[in-house]
């Protein structure tokens, strides 16, 4: 797209998906942004949405377990206002980056699209313009519960994260979802759902022609996955979690399929692997 047409689609036709990208985080509400050069080795970018209590054990465990250099930043995709000045609140007293993000033109139709362009902004706006040595995403709802170095793995192979495979294809889950340098300068990351021979692919399946197909997967590591109960009940979003080696996913933390409140439960749990 050529300058003219994007100053078109920005001021003219006001698209929503050019102004979501166009807007610069300096005139969005941010907290805790990065000063002068950026030191850390690992930059980690959470998409918090409508679940504050997520984003405070993932915090608090991050601190506990994550033996690199890290800053981490949340990116607010709340649809209620109440649970962003929650978040805002949580960030702020954490010493965690924090910017409340322009209203998502996806927000009310496809989860995976909104997700998605969230990813494909912070790419723009925040890892471009840091350029850590490493970088990567992570769900809300996913906290590290036993020490962990993903630089250490990062320094052995350009990717890490949980492998999704479709028939001969894979990607990176973009909830687990780590880069070197040499990765994200080299190749352009976009996240949005799109079809590989004839097969859609879900948030970064449809990555695998551009980036994924160039390594050899069996030359990867990948986090061992194991699941288990949060409490009783046989319905995963609502009842059960994932061990992604040392992380713990908790599933359904933005409560997009409608279940009993879990929250306390999984207070319990997190809290026990904080304290121990």
């Amino acid at each position: 797209m050529n300058f003219l047409r994007k100053l078109y689609r920005l001021y003219v036709s006001k698209d929503p998906t050019t102004i979501f990208y166009a807007t610069r985080a300096k005139k969005l509400e941010q907290y805790n942004m990065p000063k002068g050069k950026f030191s850390a080795e690992l930059l980690m970018l959470t998409v918090a949405f409508n679940n504050h209590n997520v984003i405070n054990h993932q915090i608090r465990l991050l601190k506990k377990n994550i033996k690199d250099s890290y800053f981490h930043f949340a990116l607010d995709n709340s649809s209620d206002q109440n649970t962003r000045n929650e978040i805002k609140k949580i960030c702020i007293e954490n010493n965690t980056g924090y910017i409340s993000l322009p209203e998502n033109p996806y927000l009310k139709g496809s989860g995976s699209d909104s997700h998605a362009i969230v990813l494909n902004r912070a790419i723009k706006h925040i890892v471009l313009k840091y350029r850590p040595k490493y970088f990567g995403f992570i769900d809300h709802d996913i906290y590290p519960v036993k020490p962990d170095s993903i630089c250490g793995v990062l320094r052995q192979q350009p990717i890490y994260g949980l492998s999704q495979e479709r028939d001969e294809y894979w990607y990176l889950w973009p909830g687990f979802c780590f880069f070197s340098k040499e990765v994200y300068l080299k190749n352009t990351l976009d996240f949005m759902p799109g079809i590989v021979a004839n097969v859609v692919y879900d948030t970064g399946g449809a990555m695998y022609k551009e980036l994924y197909s160039k390594y050899d997967r069996e030359r990867i590591t990948f986090p061992k996955r194991t699941y288990g109960s949060l409490r009783e009940g046989n319905i995963v979003q609502s009842d059960k979690f994932e061990m992604i080696d040392k992380w713990l996913h908790s599933f359904n933390g933005s409560y997009w399929m409608p279940v009993k409140d879990k929250e306390g439960i999984l207070t319990e749990v997190l809290d026990g692997y904080f304290n121990a």
